[in-house]
């Protein structure tokens, strides 16, 4: 009995508060659950998500799906804002609410893609006639798509809180770009910086149920004669491990001297959920700033 006394007592001068492992024993696990035991809707038919608007990257991806994260990422000037906001409009008219944040374009540039892409016409700069601007309000009215008219970024702490404001009003699908405008630059461990972003955003994106679609660019701008990948990712380690999925975004020509200059190629290389990866093509037209699909995954 001396012995067992002395040794629980050099266990509360090793770690004050040490928990003997009778009172563990007798504590109830509640991280431990028997697999008959956890909830019926376990069982259901796995909600594949909205759909992306087009059908060859569905293939791949099955859908958008709520608690979950997706990173777009592709060099410079290939189009992910473009992407990224036709996707949302695809997604707002399957009467999804949809909140678009670009810190990088003016929210008019933002307002004049989203009008582009919905009238099929090149509202970029030109002055909306009255038949466009009854057109764009009757769709505006039916289909929701929210802005952030700010320009200047944020903090992921202010983020969240926004977030939290927008699952309130209906909204399950988030962009925003891009994620340098959440990261804190200044600190003396970028990368430190950019793990915490991203798994912050992925944690809120599971405990409000909503997809998050991040863009991000990559490390460096590449010679022009090869793809990028995850790797090319500023912190690639961190999006690897938290991303659900990952979309990369290559123009053609830029590897191949011979293809159409408006094909892209759409690669998924993170599927988490369903493991699916592989790539699918998008022509880019120039007129309405949008995006079509081809018929054949060529």
């Amino acid at each position: 009995m001396a012995r067992q006394r002395t040794s629980t007592t050099a266990q509360q001068q090793i770690a004050p508060n040490f928990v003997s492992l009778t009172e563990i024993a007798q504590t109830k696990a509640t991280s431990l659950v028997l697999v008959e035991e956890l909830p019926q809707h376990f069982r259901n038919e796995i909600d594949k998500g909205f759909s992306t608007g087009w059908r060859n990257l569905d293939k791949y991806l099955q859908g958008l799906r709520k608690g979950e994260m997706t990173v777009i990422t592709a060099d410079t000037g290939v189009g992910k804002t473009t992407f990224c906001t036709q996707l949302m409009v695809n997604c707002a008219m399957q009467g999804i609410p949809v909140w678009i944040n670009s810190w990088e374009m003016k929210p008019e540039s933002i307002m004049r893609k989203i009008a582009s892409i919905v009238l099929r016409k090149p509202m970029k700069l030109q002055n909306f006639t009255e038949g466009d601007n009854a057109e764009f309000d009757r769709w505006c009215k039916q289909y929701k798509i929210y802005i952030n008219p700010h320009t200047i970024g944020t903090s992921i702490d202010a983020l969240k809180n926004d977030l939290v404001k927008a699952e309130s009003l209906g909204i399950k699908i988030v962009m925003l770009d891009h994620l340098d405008y959440l990261v804190e630059s200044k600190r003396e461990k970028v990368h430190e910086s950019i793990d915490e972003t991203v798994k912050a955003l992925h944690e809120v994106a599971f405990a409000l149920s909503m997809h998050i679609l991040l863009i991000c660019h990559p490390r460096q701008v590449t010679s022009g004669n090869e793809e990028i990948g995850i790797h090319s990712l500023k912190g690639s380690s961190s999006i690897k491990q938290y991303a659900d999925n990952v979309l990369i975004l290559h123009r053609c020509s830029r590897t191949d001297s011979t293809a159409d200059p408006n094909k892209v190629k759409i690669k998924v290389a993170k599927n988490r959920q369903f493991g699916i990866e592989g790539s699918t093509y998008l022509f880019y037209e120039p007129m309405w700033d949008g995006y079509v699909e081809l018929k054949q995954n060529i």
